[in-house]
């Protein structure tokens, strides 16, 4: 599997990836961290790196995963979420123009991805101080500025961009012209995928524009699976490791063959 974006290596970009089969265990540790403490791009760093068994050839640990642009790592939790059983297709709104509730129907899995552009993850933009190369923003650039509570463009840039062949340079000079240019940049050759949709209300025909959570797979519930593990144990009397450490589509099977026996399902 490749990423839309890629780790630069070498000069090369590491694009092939791949995920750890999941199991319970897997499942388990992936919801506590969920739901630990931190920022969502912490977060989301940590559970990259418990879900993934490389990037690029490298084992992956929460140093590499900050390292990944912000698009591949909404790709890679739109995987995951896929992995673990946990994409939705029907998506719930509530009008803003009439205040009807209406359904539509979007598996994430059919929304297009945009791949990296010629000379990713770097661009160059002529600004008001010279020239300055931009890199796109990584996942430990989010993961500081939030923490440090700097969300605005100037915070990114100043750990994202170097002047070229500027004599003297300070981003926080860099006015809203340079700002939009340097985004433009960026844009033409970051990977990206979508996060917002456009919906019709079945009510009223006014039509919405819709956020796509990327990280649907946070909200991962330990509990769920606690109540999988006690139905197993309750019928096989397996022990919990012993449940945890089945594949999950294992688990899920001796899951269906419990409830068939119990007249549940057919």
């Amino acid at each position: 599997m490749l990423l839309p974006g890629g780790l630069l290596r070498a000069g090369a970009l590491r694009r092939q990836f791949s995920f750890r089969e999941p199991d319970g265990v897997l499942e388990l540790e992936l919801a506590e961290l969920a739901r630990g403490r931190g920022s969502l791009p912490r977060k989301v760093s940590r559970v990259l790196a418990a879900a993934l068994e490389h990037v690029g050839g490298a084992p992956v640990d929460g140093v590499l995963a900050g390292e990944l642009c912000v698009a591949d790592r909404q790709f890679l939790m739109r995987g995951l979420e896929r992995l673990l059983g946990l994409e939705r297709s029907w998506h719930t709104v509530v009008c803003g123009a009439c205040g009807e509730r209406f359904d539509f129907e979007l598996p994430v899995s059919r929304l297009p991805v945009k791949q990296a552009g010629e000379g990713f993850p770097f661009a160059e933009v002529e600004t008001g101080q010279g020239r300055v190369r931009v890199r796109v923003p990584a996942g430990a650039d989010q993961e500081a500025v939030v923490e440090e509570g700097r969300m605005d463009a100037h915070a990114l840039l100043a750990r994202c961009a170097e002047p070229l062949d500027a004599s003297t340079w300070d981003v926080t000079r860099l006015d809203a012209a340079d700002v939009q240019r340097i985004d433009e940049a960026l844009e033409a050759v970051s990977p990206a995928v979508v996060t917002r949709v456009r919906a019709p209300c079945a009510a009223c025909g006014d039509v919405r524009e819709v956020e796509v959570d990327p990280y649907g797979c946070l909200s991962l519930d330990p509990e769920a699976l606690l109540e999988e593990v006690h139905t197993l144990a309750s019928t096989y009397h397996w022990s919990e490791r012993d449940i945890l450490a089945l594949p999950r589509h294992r688990r899920r099977r001796y899951l269906r063959l419990v409830e068939r026996g119990a007249g549940v399902t057919t």
